[in-house]
């Protein structure tokens, strides 16, 4: 790929958001159709439409047929809502929030601070609660990425001692939607801002799955300050690499004090309960140079992905001491912590 093509890239995010926000995908579900019937239902130009989509062709997302219609590739199928594997809202965000944050990279590398604070004035965290468009677009997005993580999950760890599952940083529940949904008998609680939590209340009932209803609530809480106590297990998933080493520490701490309460207020406890921490680790990897210059520039300053050592320092500082570390085929890692011992 020459530099010309290289500097243009950045309008292929923008324009894969753009026909995500239009839901075009869905509209070519049932066959192809032209730039014309799309401009139609998604209120938008046909000459607008007609050159978004031959833009994605260029990189395999839609087809031009000869007669001038389009049609799904392989590539285009996940931007479709109901894929199993959607990436809708995904590109969403990457294309207009995270997008708009990576404007400001030169501030970054010349300053070490995070390129959020010049855009946002703040954290990304502190605009989506000032943004609701921006906040449930992040929501979906991390239900996007977020789903073959908690099939795969579901059935490949053992789950039958496990009766309550707190998910701290939840958002709108899919990870526990998911394993709650191939385990009958286990209750969830997911703990987030109260935004999401009140997002993810009303997702929830509206699917009408009152099963799921009785046994998964949402609950409003800061994991700087408490989050409940009563599970089982807890869930980290996709936080900690958002923070700082001391703010994952605190975070760390945080979940300790409910770890504690828990086995403090339970009697005949049958094990203590454990904390997961899923997300990616460091490797020598393309996809561990380009998170690594994301959390840099995206996330609260000091970021920085980490390697195993690093989360064997943070559990130690707060508490913890790491039983096991397994790998999802999704790249993640499942880091499995049992209160230390005094």
């Amino acid at each position: 790929m020459s530099l010309l093509q290289l500097a243009g890239m950045g309008w292929i995010s923008r324009s894969l958001s753009v026909a995500a926000r239009l839901g075009i995908a869905d509209h070519l579900a049932d066959g192809p159709k032209s730039p014309a019937e799309l401009a139609q239902l998604t209120d938008s130009d046909p000459d607008g439409v007609l050159y978004l989509l031959r833009v994605l062709g260029i990189v395999g997302v839609f087809k031009e047929n000869e007669d001038g219609t389009f049609e799904h590739t392989e590539t285009s199928q996940p931007l479709r809502d109901d894929h199993p594997q959607s990436m809708r809202y995904w590109c969403v965000l990457g294309g207009e929030m995270y997008y708009d944050v990576w404007r400001d990279l030169l501030t970054t590398v010349k300053t070490g601070k995070p390129a959020s604070q010049s855009e946002y004035g703040g954290s990304i965290y502190a605009y989506m609660d000032q943004d609701t468009d921006a906040g449930e677009i992040y929501d979906k997005a991390m239900a996007d990425i977020t789903r073959p993580a908690a099939a795969e999950l579901a059935r490949d760890f053992d789950f039958s001692w496990i009766r309550k599952v707190v998910d701290i940083g939840g958002g709108t529940g899919h990870l526990l939607k998911g394993i709650l949904g191939a385990h009958p008998d286990v209750e969830g609680v997911v703990a987030d801002r109260a935004d999401v939590a009140e997002r993810g209340t009303k997702e929830l009932a509206a699917t009408g799955n009152e099963d799921l209803i009785r046994r998964l609530t949402f609950v409003e809480s800061d994991f700087f300050a408490e989050v409940p106590a009563g599970g089982d297990a807890y869930f980290l998933k996709n936080v900690l690499h958002n923070w700082s080493p001391d703010s994952s520490v605190k975070i760390l701490e945080t979940v300790r004090k409910a770890m504690v309460r828990t086995v403090e207020d339970s009697e005949g406890l049958a094990a203590e309960p454990v904390l997961f921490v899923i997300e990616p680790l460091l490797g020598h990897d393309n996809a561990s140079a380009i998170r690594s210059l994301f959390q840099m520039v995206v996330c609260e300053e000091g970021t920085r992905i980490r390697s195993e050592p690093d989360m064997r320092k943070q559990a130690e500082g707060a508490g913890f001491e790491i039983r096991s570390i397994k790998h999802l085929s999704t790249e993640h890692s499942v880091v499995e912590m049992i209160l230390a011992r005094d």
